[in-house]
């Protein structure tokens, strides 16, 4: 028998999300919403006028699947934060947001 001193157990890490990670979910959603005010904002000169999406055909498709992408993305990104694939969730809340950043930094 040893009657020694005990070893020190190693402790675990925290396996539940972290207040930073929360955040930056929470701030990906907001940006995210603001992307889909803007969109929704601008849809008049994309489409030629508040009428509905009576615009040119590719235009109309090229603005819902971005909307839509817009919705989705977080949406998901909640569901996998709900499962545990952190990572996943925040990229994608923010691939959104990026996408539409590095798209106004290649046009100007």
């Amino acid at each position: 028998m040893n009657q020694g001193a005990p070893e020190a157990q190693p402790q675990a890490l925290p396996s539940g999300p972290s207040l930073a990670g929360k955040l930056f979910l929470t701030l990906g959603l907001l940006v995210n919403a603001g992307l889909a005010a803007l969109l929704i904002g601008i849809s008049g000169f994309v489409f030629g006028g508040p009428e509905g999406a009576r615009g040119e055909f590719y235009a109309v498709l090229e603005w819902s699947i971005t909307l839509g992408i817009c919705v989705v993305g977080p949406v998901l990104g909640l569901f996998l934060w709900r499962r545990g694939l952190r990572g996943l969730a925040l990229a994608m809340t923010w691939l959104p947001p990026l996408a539409f950043f590095i798209g106004v930094v290649a046009v100007f």
